[in-house]
């Protein structure tokens, strides 16, 4: 089972899931470059060349169900944290930056973004319509239907509805499921989106359109009765 968010060359456990959601770090938070391997202290320290601990902002109670634009409100909010050299401490440094230059700088391992902090949020919530239609049609087999949606790792919302339509499709189809990259899958600069953000195609054997958007309707919408519409969800292909 994994134990840590993807993509990000920082090691990150799935507590910091919140975190990277709401491009929120605080204080308290202390992060590895890679997994602790369970060594004592002692032990362990010589393998490390810096760790970082967070001196601000003060810890608040967060949930990814709040404001789905939390992440920009963020993004230049201000952070700081020290690097922490265990075998050199005269190295210790304090740093300020935003948010957002930590986010990337965890994401990549680039130092520069610590450097110069000026630029944009990443791209948090992504439409069904910024699906790469020819790349999704590709991937289904004759004889069959595909469901594509967003997926994001961090995000308890978007989870949420994930296992919704993966137990409705299951439920009533054979069904199984490929998982693309934003870069792939997503007609954006992939460098622009956050890095937590996926499509996922259920690839359903059946062409029986009107019943796999009935069952799909059923878990999906809550309003009036001709009001849904599929393609706010996922995008729909039968071939």
């Amino acid at each position: 089972m994994n134990d840590r968010i993807d993509c990000f060359e920082w090691y990150l456990p799935l507590a910091y899931k919140d975190s990277v959601a709401q491009c929120r770090f605080e204080q308290g938070d202390v992060i590895y470059r890679h997994k602790p391997l369970g060594k004592t202290w002692g032990e362990q320290k010589v393998d490390i060349d810096f760790l970082i601990q967070v001196k601000s902002p003060t810890r608040t109670i967060t949930s990814t169900k709040g404001d789905l634009d939390v992440f920009s409100s963020n993004w230049n909010t201000e952070i700081v944290f020290e690097k922490f050299y265990p075998n050199n401490l005269s190295s210790n440094k304090v740093i300020k930056t935003t948010q957002g230059a930590f986010y990337s700088f965890l994401w990549k391992n680039d130092e520069k973004f610590l450097i110069d902090d000026n630029f944009s949020p990443l791209i948090s919530t992504i439409r069904p319509k910024d699906i790469n239609y020819e790349l999704i049609n590709s991937k289904i087999p004759f004889g069959s239907s595909g469901f594509a949606i967003i997926v994001d790792t961090v995000s308890d919302l978007i989870i949420s509805k994930r296992t919704t339509i993966n137990n409705v499709l299951n439920e009533n189809f054979q069904v199984h499921t490929n998982l693309f990259s934003c870069k792939e899958a997503i007609v954006l600069d992939s460098n622009s989106i956050c890095p937590t953000i996926s499509v996922e195609l259920f690839i359903i054997n059946s062409q029986d359109i009107v019943k796999i958007m009935e069952e799909l309707k059923k878990v999906l919408f809550k309003g009036k009765k001709d009001k849904f519409r599929i393609q706010m969800h996922g995008l729909l292909i039968t071939k």
